[in-house]
């Protein structure tokens, strides 16, 4: 089995290891890192690509324990392997903790007679097709690597505010969703949650819904969403939702507003309207699954009312620290 090394948003390692082996059943997962895994796999490697949540992937080379380039380096290039992508032009980088960093040119020499020794790869500084990674990490792991996928990140592709898919996609995995369930997304966005529940899970039920009309006449006409009489798109209030009766949703999970861009009045009194309107439609075992930047509100909030954090997450969501909740009423 060949091993690989891939990395993905900050905060959801626990989500990645319980759900990559239900997207590669082969894998073996040797160990995890807040946003990096190492595993074996001995599939297809193309089909590491369809990981929607993998931003870079590494054919690796070389690990262990690491605190500078030098000893990485020197280790590596001692030991005679293949690379995965042997042909077209490649380059030599150096990451230290998540940043690109210069080196002595001496040991860029070394790594270049490595990839020239070890394939027929030509070496391009510009413009390569493929990269050789050493990557430091701050627990002290180091990792040669040659990149064999990237994930670009094009935010022209993105309306302003919408969440990326593999960010909605792990916020999905993160709610462990039944197939049984009837599930609630309230504050629906432009639409990247449900898409990604509509296309990569299974459910019975689901209600999409927002207050800006614009968007919903958008997110009906989504592919994923459009014609399927199990999900339903309505503009709707979120602390009202009148098309959901009582005490039927067994999952709400949602990005309501921050309050940062957009003006939703006293914050702390807004999670309490939303959270009066989830308890009303979530039956006794419900769950909520609520990604926030204002932390501090939202815990202090579902304190007050008698809502319990079952468990949650610290990530990152372009840039901004926020957190991912899932709750329950007691």
């Amino acid at each position: 089995m060949a091993d690989f090394i891939s990395t993905f948003i900050t905060g959801f390692s626990s989500v990645v290891e319980q759900n990559l082996p239900v997207l590669l059943p082969t894998v073996k997962i040797k160990n995890i890192y807040d946003g990096l895994i190492h595993y074996s796999y001995n599939g297809d490697s193309r089909d590491i690509e369809k990981v929607i949540y993998f931003n870079n992937t590494f054919f690796l080379l070389n690990s262990g324990k690491y605190n500078n380039f030098q000893a990485l380096v020197n280790q590596t290039v001692s030991q005679k392997k293949y690379f995965l992508i042997s042909k077209g032009s490649c380059r030599v980088r150096f990451n230290d903790k998540n940043q690109f960093t210069k080196v002595d040119k001496g040991l860029i020499k070394k790594a270049e007679d490595y990839i020239a020794a070890n394939s027929k790869l030509k070496i391009d500084r510009v413009n390569p097709e493929t990269e050789l990674w050493f990557i430091l990490r701050s627990e002290g792991t180091g990792f040669a690597g040659q990149l064999i996928s990237k994930r670009e990140f094009t935010e022209k592709n993105l309306n302003k505010g919408e969440l990326r898919p593999e960010f909605a996609y792990l916020m999905c995995a993160f709610a462990d969703i039944k197939k049984e369930y009837t599930v609630c997304e309230p504050f629906c966005g432009y639409g990247s949650v449900p898409v990604q529940l509509s296309k990569k899970f299974r459910f019975e039920k689901l209600f999409v819904s927002d207050i800006d009309q614009e968007k919903i006449n958008m997110v009906s006409q989504k592919k994923q969403l459009k014609d399927n009489e199990r999900i339903c798109v309505s503009c709707d209030n979120a602390f009202e939702l009148k098309k959901i009766a009582d005490k039927s949703v067994d999952l709400v999970i949602t990005d309501p507003p921050w309050g940062f861009f957009e003006d939703v009045g006293d914050i702390s009194e807004f999670y309490k309207k939303m959270f009066d309107s989830f308890r009303r439609i979530l039956k006794e075992e419900g769950r909520m699954v609520i990604l926030s930047a204002r932390k501090e509100e939202l815990e202090k909030t579902a304190g007050e009312n008698h809502i319990e954090i079952l468990q949650s997450l610290n990530t990152l969501v372009n840039g901004k620290k926020a957190s991912l909740y899932k709750l329950a009423f007691n």
